[in-house]
């Protein structure tokens, strides 16, 4: 599963999605390895009068996508894009989301929107 972070230091998430200077992308991947981490910056994102379709597109692979704000329309087409937004406060740690995550995968008491993203019914 790939979650995204809207981050301008690499390290909180700090960014409004449409608006966001970089993604901090991270993948869990279930095995030995654990989680994969890699970045997408502004300079990665094609220029585009539609800010949010660009970020869609490079974003498609993702499941969750964390950020500070997102306008309603955004995330209507994020959902319809079969993406789930999560605002959290402005300062969130990356790495404590990341742990919160792991240990709700771990936990097994998934909320229904994560079942359906794991693929369990």
């Amino acid at each position: 599963m790939l979650i995204a972070f809207a981050s301008s230091d690499g390290k909180t998430i700090d960014s409004h999605f449409a608006s966001a200077p970089s993604f901090e992308m991270y993948k869990f991947t279930g095995g030995p390895q654990g989680i994969i981490h890699t970045s997408l910056s502004s300079g990665d994102m094609m220029e585009s009068d539609d800010k949010v379709d660009v970020r869609i597109k490079m974003l498609r692979e993702c499941a969750v996508i964390y950020c500070i704000q997102i306008g309603g329309p955004a995330a209507a087409r994020l959902v319809q894009s079969g993406i789930h937004p999560l605002k959290v406060s402005e300062g969130t740690l990356i790495v404590d989301e990341l742990n919160r995550l792991n240990k709700l995968l771990l936990s097994q008491k998934l909320p229904p929107w994560l079942k359906k993203k794991l693929g369990n019914k």
